[in-house]
């Protein structure tokens, strides 16, 4: 498999069909064809471009030629292609790229004011570690670029999982390579990582931080809702938007939602998917319960997540609108998120709702919320966000 095929393939599992772009060629006006990058990821404020270079296994190879080639593709093309896409932003008003599920979007009209560059490469194995291991190159025009082997962003995503999580761990990465660049230059990628699960950002990295990527527990089973995210486009029905502040065309709507969840690390993901699944099984019983909620200030998004009784079906849309905004103005909100759970037979439907507007004074819902508060009360809790096994740190 060709080595773009590879990393379109990583980062649709991570980021989704909707935010990976692998068909990146654009035609400005009177020009030829132009290409943006080999791979993009684009989730609102967040936009990594990728160049990806892979060295030819047939051929003559020694240190020399491998060193040579490195030299030449990954510092020079491959960081000259990442200084073209840039340029590309700030000259044209429309770069149109297409993602995976084959929606357009126009990248210039995103608020990205700060990207993120990735080269990835494929090296032979006669490539010296300490070529391998050089963190990043830094360019006047294009600032700090990431230097990745394709191996180690594989094993980046495996550890982090959600988009959130691995954005802040290249700003990590970014950081203190930066700080300590003659350090980290002679550590392995996964001594970086260990350290940035482990928490301790601002201390001098080290070989001995490895030993906490190998007792990091993942408990991928906690938090992973990608069986019910990455077919959340073919499954979902409508999307009950409220939103005077975005126009949306409708078979974009569901990325709201999406993009929001996307936006979750591994703990909200994991109060999120708890709650949906408790009320999955609280279908079953049939019985009446108040709304489970949760809101993630990192974010500034809440979740509200209402269980429909049989009996009260028919007026699910109008309950999944008004818990949605009671929940968004209880919480002085901007965003909401409302799930609603149906028992059908022995199928359930789930109902989703987008409310995103400025959150404003109702003096009508502030009585409403004072005579009869529809929920549960909510507790502010600091959970650390990964665990390590057979560790007394």
């Amino acid at each position: 498999m060709k080595l773009e095929q590879h990393l379109s393939q990583i980062n649709e599992n991570i980021f989704f069909k909707e935010f990976s772009f692998s068909r990146n060629k654009f035609s400005p006006a009177q020009e030829t064809e132009l290409e943006f990058a080999d791979h993009v990821v684009w989730l609102d404020e967040l936009l990594m471009t990728f160049q990806l270079k892979e060295r030819e296994l047939s051929g003559t190879h020694t240190q020399e030629t491998e060193i040579k080639w490195f030299e030449k593709k990954v510092l020079g093309l491959a960081t000259r292609q990442i200084r073209d896409t840039l340029r590309y932003l700030n000259t044209y008003d429309e770069i149109d790229i297409t993602n995976e599920r084959g929606h357009v979007f126009n990248v210039v009209a995103g608020n990205t004011n700060q990207p993120i560059h990735v080269v990835s490469y494929s090296p032979h194995d006669l490539l010296p570690a300490a070529h391998r291991r050089k963190k990043f190159h830094f360019s006047d025009t294009a600032g700090f670029i990431h230097l990745i082997p394709v191996y180690d962003w594989v094993g980046i995503c495996q550890a982090l999982i959600t988009p959130a999580e691995i954005a802040e761990y290249l700003a990590f990465r970014q950081s203190v390579s930066v700080k300590h660049e003659s350090r980290v230059n002679g550590l392995a990628e996964q001594a970086l990582l260990g350290q940035f699960l482990y928490g301790t950002l601002d201390a001098e990295p080290d070989t001995s931080f490895t030993r906490y990527l190998r007792l990091f527990v993942l408990a991928h089973d906690e938090f992973d809702m990608s069986h019910i995210l990455k077919m959340f486009a073919d499954r979902i029905v409508k999307i009950i938007q409220i939103s005077p502040t975005r126009a949306v065309a409708e078979e974009h709507q569901y990325y709201q939602v999406l993009k929001e969840l996307a936006k979750l690390n591994r703990n909200e993901m994991k109060a999120v998917k708890f709650r949906y699944d408790l009320c999955i099984e609280k279908c079953k019983d049939g019985e009446s319960e108040l709304p489970y909620r949760i809101t993630s200030p990192r974010t500034g998004c809440g979740f509200v997540f209402i269980v429909v009784t049989k009996d009260h079906v028919p007026t699910t849309v109008n309950a999944l609108k008004n818990f949605t905004y009671a929940h968004k103005y209880d919480q002085k909100l901007d965003k909401c998120i409302g799930i609603s759970f149906a028992r059908d037979g022995e199928y359930y439907d789930v109902g989703w709702c987008y409310l995103e507007e400025p959150w404003i004074h109702d003096g009508e819902m502030e009585q409403k919320l004072r005579e009869h508060f529809p929920f549960r009360p909510v507790k502010e809790e600091v959970i650390p966000r990964y665990r390590f096994a057979n560790s007394a740190e």
